[in-house]
């Protein structure tokens, strides 16, 4: 299970995507926005009344533009928040005024009235964004409306300065931008937003301002994508064209490496369209020689084949892994959170070739790194800035500077390279995905203890809980915050669906029963009652398995046959990138089996129906451990007629030696035991009674207590057949003992 990608924005913002909806300002959000509004003309009214020597006719009236902002109102549609921010560094401050007195008459000029309201701007949203995580975390509604009136305070403030026509060209060009930039992030008003934006670029135009239209480009691609991804696509075509024709090398990687940041996100990253323009961005990075720009493109190339999983996608990932790991010894591309993204997405890649030998391989390389990065003081806990070295040109002077820092850095002078701004994820977050990573990996070595495996789960969750608020840097908006939330919401779900597998692997039931219980507090139903996407999937096979684990048999069979879990479902079982869906109502499809054996839910034409049904699916499916488990299945279920001997042996055959390339102890204790019972029972001598303690041994490798219990059992009647009355006794017992724990496991555990 590939965890979610870092995001490959082009924009130093710090967001994860989510899916999580946006919240809504209350009905009377309009109100909200005419006293928010009021609020900042009544602060600018009295700062006029005490200097006279302003002149009141630069406030707008009650009917002025103020109002065009009342219409404004947050909505439920999840925002990129990534549009580039005014730094008020740049901003000219009005000089202090003491607290105990007002300024003298005709002390301040008249354009200090627009400075003060810019700086108590940028004060409201400094103020709201302090306390954005909380909001996020709670979105209680008293708190939420208590940052929207910040926020609608700052709004109200910037559109009176920006309607006081007194503004230098070059101010008033970044304040339409830093307006733009808000209304996009905080509210749905879109036209409020594009006009701002082509305000600004006819300013540019007009006084050849190229770096901040190409930032204002940038805002208004960023915004069109949230609502028309194919016309963004051919828009961004467009400004390439012109970026290239006008040689602006550093805006053409900014550009194609946003057009790859949206294809990641779509249904199909791999497609022919999204590979071309990453093919082309590693053409111009191998032209000019900026070699992390052609190894991040070579790793996003990797991500999108890992996300949408085909026949070949581990060929061709490794040929992405190969192309980066050329330029090793070339020290410029060895930033450490590239370093941990390759080692990552290899790390991921041998997981899906299922060698136990090459995954505790590159796992070790994985720790090993992001130890080594906890000495790396250029890379903070919470940061989320990169900084790719790419190399300085003379056509860039005027389409980079000082306002574009939150996108393209400009180097010092005398070096020879300038800086891409990325958004990737922090080292709190690498540590998290590393734990998560070595818990997984740990479950191949056959030297492990399961302690261990459970200590790194705990540990990552125990990250994401006691350091939720530093994982990242400070939001630049409520809704990065909420998804950032809903990232690390998700994250735990996946750790406590991977705990309930396993713990259900050794009868562990009562704590299988508590991840349950987790997960249906985590997960979120949609509006029409079902959870949908992979978390959802998961979630309900989970429960399903912990109803069979404790007897309950006919809840189990019946949430199997969700809709979410049925085999029925359109495209289950296609080639797209829902392949770890199709394999978990596989799964529910194999335990569906496993009940109609029992002979209260006996049916044995439901179960040739499905046999037949998987049968192709199952024969030469990509995971192994879904063939190992199909053979299983094929070899211990009881059929009218009966399987045929020959048929039988294949089936036992391939399910060794599936689950010995594995190194998966289960699969193997169960597949040893099945031989044992199929094809020496009441069989005397020395294979028969190898079979069997073979059989025992490996189940008790495997801490499941059923399993144990049967392999006792197994082995005690080869004993009996052998005349070894006392070690049959023995294993009697033993097999007895075990049943006793499992069934008390399986009594103590309740219902979620």
């Amino acid at each position: 299970m590939a965890p979610p990608a870092p995001s490959p924005d082009t924009i130093a913002t710090h967001g994860s995507t989510g899916s999580l909806s946006n919240p809504v300002l209350s009905d009377d959000s309009a109100n909200e926005y005419r006293k928010a509004s009021g609020e900042a003309r009544a602060a600018a009214i009295i700062f006029v009344a005490a200097n006279p020597a302003v002149s009141a006719g630069t406030i707008p009236g009650r009917n002025g533009s103020v109002s065009s902002v009342a219409g404004a109102r947050m909505d439920h549609a999840a925002r990129v928040s990534a549009s580039p921010r005014l730094h008020t560094q740049g901003l000219p401050r009005s000089p202090s005024v003491g607290s105990t007195r007002s300024p003298a008459p005709g002390l301040l000029p008249h354009q200090d009235t627009n400075s003060l309201l810019i700086c108590v701007a940028e004060d409201m949203f400094s103020a709201a964004r302090k306390g954005v995580l909380h909001v996020a975390d709670s979105l209680d509604s008293k708190a939420v409306q208590e940052y929207q009136k910040l926020i609608a305070t700052g709004l109200g403030c910037l559109e009176l300065v920006l309607n006081s026509n007194r503004l230098a060209p070059r101010l008033e060009a970044r304040l339409q931008l830093r307006y733009a930039s808000i209304l996009c992030e905080e509210t749905n008003n879109v036209m409020e937003s594009e006009t701002a934006l082509a305000k600004g670029m006819a300013l540019c135009d007009k006084y050849r301002f190229a770096d901040l239209k190409y930032l204002m480009q940038f805002l208004q691609l960023k915004m069109l994508s949230q609502r028309k991804g194919k016309a963004a696509i051919k828009a961004i075509d467009s400004h390439v064209a012109d970026a290239e024709l006008l040689k602006h090398t550093h805006w053409v990687y900014v550009l194609r490496l946003f057009k790859a940041s949206m294809y990641l996100e779509s249904p199909n990253p791999s497609d022919v369209h999204a590979m071309e323009n990453l093919k082309a961005i590693k053409e111009l990075a191998l032209q000019r020689k900026d070699h992390i720009i052609f190894v991040l493109a070579s790793l996003l190339e990797g991500l999108g084949l890992l996300k949408h999983a085909k026949d070949d996608s581990v060929a061709r990932i490794q040929e992405c892994i190969a192309q980066c790991l050329q330029y090793q010894l070339d020290e410029s591309i060895h930033i450490p959170q590239v370093d941990i993204l390759l080692l990552m997405l290899d790390f991921a890649c041998s997981l899906h070739q299922q060698s136990p030998g090459l995954i505790a391989q590159k796992l070790r390389l994985l720790q090993r790194r992001v130890d080594e990065s906890l000495k790396d003081n250029s890379w903070s806990l919470s940061d989320t800035q990169v900084l790719l070295p790419i190399k300085k040109q003379a056509a860039n002077r005027q389409v980079i500077s000082a306002d574009t820092l939150a996108v393209i850095r400009p180097g010092q002078e005398g070096d020879t390279c300038d800086y891409l701004v990325m958004s990737f994820w922090s080292k709190l977050e690498a540590f998290v995905m590393t734990y998560t990573y070595s818990g997984l990996g740990t479950l191949y070595d056959q030297r492990r203890t399961d302690m261990k495996v459970y200590e790194f789960w705990d540990e990552a969750l125990n990250q994401l809980e006691r350091n939720s608020h530093k994982m990242r840097s400070i939001p630049t908006s409520l809704q990065e915050a909420i998804r950032c939330a809903e990232w690390r919401r998700e994250l735990k779900c996946y750790i406590q669906i991977l705990r309930g597998l396993h713990l259900a692997t050794q009868s562990r039931w009562s704590e299988v029963g508590e991840c349950v219980s987790q997960l249906e507090t985590l997960v979120q139903p949609s509006a029409a009652g079902s959870i949908e996407g992979i978390v959802g999937v998961y979630t309900y096979y989970l429960g399903g398995v912990y109803r069979q684990g404790i007897g309950h048999l006919d809840t189990a069979n019946s949430i199997y046959q969700h809709p979410v879990l049925s085999t029925n479902t359109e495209g289950s079982f296609q080639g797209t990138g829902k392949q770890a869906e199709s394999d978990v109502r596989l799964l529910a499809a194999f335990n569906r089996i496993w009940i109609m054996q029992h002979q209260d839910h006996r049916d044995d034409q439901q179960t040739s129906e499905l046999l037949e049904q998987l049968r192709p699916l199952c024969k030469r499916h990509p995971n192994q451990h879904i063939r190992t488990v199909w053979h299983i299945v094929s070899a211990a279920i009881q059929t009218e007629p009966a399987l045929p001997m020959t048929e039988l042996k294949s089936h036992l055959s391939s399910a060794l030696n599936g689950a010995k390339a594995l190194g998966d102890v289960l699969s193997l204790s169960i597949a040893l035991n099945l031989m044992r019972a199929k094809l020496f029972h009441d069989v005397v001598g020395d294979q028969a009674l190898k079979s069997a303690k073979a059989g025992a041994m490996q189940a008790k490798r495997s801490h499941n207590l059923l399993w144990m219990s049967v392999a006792e059992g197994l082995l005690a009647q080869s004993y009996d057949v052998q005349q070894q009355h006392g070690e049959a006794q023995a294993s009697w017992n033993l097999a007895r003992d075990y049943a006793i724990q499992a069934f008390k496991q399986s009594d103590t555990a309740m219902e979620p």
